[in-house]
């Protein structure tokens, strides 16, 4: 593995006098890497020190690609998990560091797709890249070694439990979400001083300070109820978030349900036509106000994704985490689980017993709580620090 820059030395402040340049490159394969993206992003730019500019691998690929990728990736999660379970633990080599034959011909494959972003990193001379996905990493890093490209590049990685699909030979300085991830790149041969255990950015507004009776008063909540927030999950959920709902309602009395129906009409119409007797089930279409939500709630039920789980520690938010896909979610629930901050879940009934348990014990919940909060890192800021000190722009 060839030696790389100290990251102190990567950049320097720009070229020819101008600000430095930050291309952040994410990919539209789920919600999560855009999250991230935005979140280093609407840092950075504020800032003023340096011009950002964001780019959607999925806007630069062709249609055949985009289609196999990302909407392959979405079925096999939704329709098909044990399928998806079983690409995940073949395709992955989670011991082994140096390329495999199978990882050179994909990487090959990558490159031929990626020619569009390919002329446009030679086009723009970007002084940084930091990635939130790990498409362009590797196609980045093979046009570093054939002389095409001298920008140097930084990963934030996304998810606890870390697929082999995220390893590159040639990244100058990696973002990882805990201490357990860094032990994965360890094995794989990464060196310690390119690892960083930042844990994941998460938009500011998590942990920005809110007024907790404003929110009670704008979204008409009940302050003497147990507010239990409950992740509608991708468009093809509707019958078990039903289910679940109501079920909490009866099982919990002093809970009240708010549902994160999305975009999802169907789940909405649903909860709006079937209306939980005691009046104690509420819908929300999509907003972009679930920090104030997850603020006052007393627990989450969500799909273990790595963006989401961040979230709710930054709150500190207790989670229930629902029928975890093997692969990339079932290890981030299993951290999760370990450290005390959430509990997993198989079908709707486990869920609602789970529920009535925790709120039934108040310290319980307090505890996980705490735990919640002892793992959240400030992701963000270590992110955009680094970023700022690479390009010679740091405090």
């Amino acid at each position: 593995m060839e030696s790389m820059r100290s990251t102190d030395d990567l950049v320097g402040n720009g070229r020819a006098g101008r600000p430095p340049r930050v291309l952040v490159v994410t990919a539209s394969v789920g919600a999560g890497h855009n999250s991230v993206a935005r979140a280093i992003t609407e840092t950075l730019a504020p800032s003023g020190r340096v011009d950002v500019t964001v780019v959607d691998a999925m806007a630069m690929v062709p249609w055949w690609f985009r289609m196999m990728y990302a909407d392959c990736f979405m079925l096999g999660m939704s329709r098909f998990p044990s399928l998806y379970a079983l690409g995940y633990v073949l395709s992955d080599r989670p011991h082994t560091s140096g390329r495999g034959a199978l990882e050179r011909m994909c990487m090959a494959y990558e490159r031929f797709a990626t020619r569009r972003l390919q002329e446009y990193l030679r086009a723009n001379r970007f002084d940084l890249i930091v990635h939130t996905h790990f498409l362009v990493p590797p196609v980045a890093a093979w046009m570093r070694r054939h002389g095409q490209l001298d920008t140097p590049q930084f990963v934030t990685v996304t998810d606890i439990e870390t697929h082999r699909l995220w390893y590159c030979q040639d990244v100058d300085r990696w973002f990882l979400p805990s201490a357990y991830t860094a032990g994965i790149f360890r094995r794989w041969g990464v060196p310690e001083q390119r690892l960083t255990v930042s844990g994941i950015a998460v938009h500011s507004k998590w942990t920005a300070a809110v007024d907790r009776p404003r929110i009670y008063r704008e979204w008409n909540l009940p302050a003497d109820k147990a507010i239990v927030l409950l992740s509608g999950g991708t468009d093809y959920v509707c019958g078990p978030v039903v289910k679940i709902a109501h079920g909490i309602c009866r099982a919990c009395p002093q809970a009240y349900v708010v549902v994160l129906a999305g975009r999802n009409k169907g789940l909405l119409e649903t909860l709006t036509h079937r209306p939980e007797p005691a009046g104690r089930v509420r819908a929300i279409s999509f907003t972009d106000r679930g920090h104030e939500l997850a603020e006052v709630c007393s627990l989450m039920i969500t799909k273990p994704g790595g963006v989401t789980t961040a979230e709710c520690l930054a709150k500190g938010t207790p989670m229930v985490l629902l029928n975890p896909v093997p692969g990339h979610e079932g290890g981030n629930a299993q951290y999760l689980a370990c450290n005390e901050a959430a509990v997993i879940s198989r079908g709707a009934d486990e869920v609602i017993a789970m529920v009535a348990r925790l709120l039934d014990h108040p310290p319980l919940l307090r505890q996980m709580a705490d735990n919640a909060r002892r793992l959240y890192r400030p992701g963000r800021e270590i992110i955009t620090e680094a970023v700022l000190q690479a390009v010679g722009r740091g405090a």
